[in-house]
């Protein structure tokens, strides 16, 4: 046969034979893609160690890329996996991370302890006892902080430990591959990190040992930011503010200060028995149901002239409610008128004593003014007070006081009254006993109400009334009274009263004037000696 008779014969046969192997050729290429997870030409197949080692990285958010899902249903479950799976793997990683923090954190703080007790030793100090308490109870805070010292893990043992695991896990994932160590140890870093580009990918025969390292690695990278965080990185997000949970000695000082407080608190719980507690809506309080079947609200409706009447609704409750002063006795109470559009107006008490369920609530109704004295309370007792407003259209929600009665044997009805911004005029009822047998009064003041009682200054006074001149401005005080008897016995101390004093106020026409020629006059006028101030304060004592 000629060679040209040859190539016309191939040349049939692929023209005859072409429909044919493009059908072969799609064939193959479709049961390839089946039985391959991928989009690359050498893809692996879905065995057993490639499908757990696809799902684990998936659950580690690794996700190296090379080998995805190419049907529906493996794209759904896949994202459902995901959703449930990820949370708990963190979630475990964190705890399997936090375990080991600790385990470290332990042998770090024993072998500190065997090096300073080996340092001890050497140089002749006596161990203490491990049974003695820390702390003494005599002992100031600057001793505690000078013989408390702070242990902390380097941070950078961790970062080279961590560093040291991924060279040796680069060197056994090089032993089944045919990368270089550096190639090795890229892929080991990146998976690690959980970053995972996928340029690198592990051959079949070294899946299982590619796997365990790559794990170990984000528990160990997951620690090694459990340690960082916990002991630095609050201190840098931080850095620059003066907050006091900063200093690693907060807490020791915190626990030194809590006993004072507690005897502050126990001592100011005695002294403040007449403070006032004003609220307007208490939880406990609030959720309490009132006993007596609630008014229906009267609902708004339209006018014949079309506009919205609103003013058919109940009054909103009074304001600015409170305690002006009490005895043994009695309770006087004083408030702001509330906002209705009835001028019809009116206000209803009821009290009764706190914290006792038996007691019987006694009421007031149909009071005109804004201010009020309630009588025949005990003494010595806690009562709590509910004024509402009361109109035509309904009556107002409750304000709560609670207040207690003054004893028997203290000043009674003890009032501040502002003479000035910053001047107080203080004003008492003698004892309802003893009242003839009494000498003096003593009024205690402070401008710290979190000081104990003897650093509190006190003054004498023979009648009933003092006043306060040149106080600080814009300044909180705290003022409270007993009687002293004949035969040298005090009576228990009134009700605390917290004043604040008035801001400053400057005037235009008083800018550029000076008193120096009055304070001169005043000096001149009698001899002063160098100890003896230039402008004398005095308090004012009037006897009643």
């Amino acid at each position: 046969m000629k060679l040209q008779d040859t190539e016309k014969l191939i040349e049939a046969v692929k023209e005859q034979t072409k429909d044919e192997f493009d059908d072969y050729v799609d064939t193959v290429f479709t049961a390839h893609r089946a039985a391959r997870h991928g989009y690359d030409e050498d893809a692996p197949t879905w065995d057993f160690a490639n499908s757990v080692f696809f799902t684990t990285t998936m659950l580690t958010s690794i996700g190296y890329g090379y080998v995805a899902p190419s049907t529906f249903g493996g794209r759904l479950f896949g994202v459902i996996y995901c959703l449930i799976g990820i949370p708990l793997t963190l979630v475990t990683v964190a705890n399997v991370a936090k375990f080991i923090s600790e385990s470290i954190f332990l042998v770090h703080y024993e072998l500190w302890k065997s090096w300073m007790r080996w340092k001890a030793k050497r140089k002749g100090e006596v161990e203490t006892d491990p049974n003695q308490p820390m702390f003494a109870d005599d002992e100031d805070e600057q001793e505690i902080l000078d013989r408390v010292k702070l242990v902390r893990f380097p941070p950078i043992v961790v970062f080279a430990f961590v560093f040291l695991y991924g060279l040796l896990a680069s060197y056994l994932v090089k032993r089944g591959e045919t990368w270089t160590y550096v190639e090795s140890m890229y892929f080991v870093f990146i998976s690690i990190l959980t970053v995972g580009f996928g340029d690198f990918r592990p051959s079949a025969g070294n899946i299982w040992i590619t796997l365990g390292l790559v794990l170990g690695g984000v528990i160990l990278t997951t620690m090694c930011m459990d340690v960082v965080g916990r002991m630095y990185l609050k201190e840098i997000h931080y850095l620059g503010r003066k907050l006091k949970s900063n200093n690693p000695f907060y807490l020791i000082r915190e626990a030194k200060a809590r006993r004072r407080r507690a005897a502050m608190a126990s001592l100011l719980a005695q002294l403040a028995k007449g403070m006032i507690f004003a609220h307007k809506d208490y939880s406990e309080l609030a959720r309490k149901k009132s006993k007596k079947k609630k008014v229906k609200r009267r609902g708004s409706h339209v006018l014949p002239n079309e506009k919205f009447m609103f003013a058919r609704l109940p009054p909103d409750p009074p304001s600015d409610c409170q305690v002006v002063s009490t005895s043994a006795y009695s309770v006087r109470l004083a408030w702001a008128p509330a906002f209705s559009t009835d001028s019809d107006l009116t206000y209803n008490i009821r009290y009764r004593l706190k914290h006792n369920e038996d007691a019987k609530t006694r009421e007031l109704r149909g009071i005109k003014g804004n201010a009020v004295e309630i009588m025949s309370v005990d003494s010595c007792s806690l009562y709590e007070f509910r004024i509402t407003a009361v109109s035509k259209f309904g009556e107002s929600k409750p304000v709560y006081l609670v207040q207690y009665t003054e004893p028997q044997l203290s000043p009674q009805h003890i009032l501040a009254t502002r003479l000035s911004a910053n001047s107080i005029e203080l004003t008492w009822e003698p004892p309802y006993k003893k009242s003839h047998e009494v000498k003096n009064y003593i009024v205690y003041f402070t401008e710290n109400p979190n000081a104990s009682l003897s650093e509190w200054e006190k003054i004498p006074v023979n009648g009933r009334r003092v006043v306060f001149p040149d106080l600080r401005f814009d300044w909180f005080y705290m003022f409270s009274a007993t009687a002293v008897f004949k035969d040298g016995q005090r009576s228990p101390l009134s009700r605390a009263l917290f004043i604040k004093t008035d801001k400053i106020e400057f005037h235009k026409h008083c800018v550029g004037q000076s008193r120096t020629i009055e304070v001169m006059d005043s000096i001149c006028d009698k001899e002063e000696t160098e100890t003896t101030a230039l402008l004398k304060r005095d308090y004012a004592s009037f006897a009643v």
